[in-house]
């Protein structure tokens, strides 16, 4: 009689687990340039960015979402993560590296579509005027200002 009460606690518990995790999931990033946590070095760059879009959610804790469409040099990419690039400190373009971790089977070497979201907080929302992503064969740049796509502009340097 008591193994249905255990069965119940232990789904039940899975589920508060998952629920819990997803909500961690969901809560946004520190804007990369005020992290202190060093670069992943088990990323590597994406094969090229296909298109790059901004939101910017100006409410009570502002926050920045980059939404980004590009290609992995292979299937199975995840932990996709977005690093600043060096750049002037003085203009309004903050550009970073798309970069992801790569699957362990490296037996298929196909580029393959990927797209995600990052948000961040943090983020000084007044002097975000366009974000460059940068893969290894290309960059992408949106025009927060505009609301469109741009041409990339900044002399950046990966760190």
């Amino acid at each position: 009689m008591k193994r249905p009460i255990i069965i119940g606690a232990l789904v039940a518990s899975a589920a508060v687990t998952s629920a819990s995790l997803s909500l961690l999931a969901a809560e946004p990033e520190t804007w990369p340039w005020k992290s202190k946590l060093p670069p992943n070095p088990a990323l590597v760059e994406l094969s090229s960015v296909d298109g790059v879009s901004v939101v910017i959610n100006k409410s009570d804790q502002p926050t920045v979402a980059i939404t980004v469409n590009a290609s992995a040099p292979s299937p199975g990419f995840s932990e996709f993560q977005l690093a600043p690039r060096i750049g002037d400190p003085k203009d309004v373009i903050f550009s970073f590296d798309a970069k992801g971790r790569p699957s362990q089977d490296l037996t298929k070497q196909e580029t393959t579509p990927v797209t995600f979201t990052l948000e961040y907080k943090d983020a000084p929302i007044d002097k975000v005027g366009v974000v460059e992503v940068y893969g290894e064969a290309n960059c992408k740049a949106f025009s927060v200002t505009d609301n469109k796509e741009t041409e990339c502009m900044a002399k950046s340097m990966p760190q």
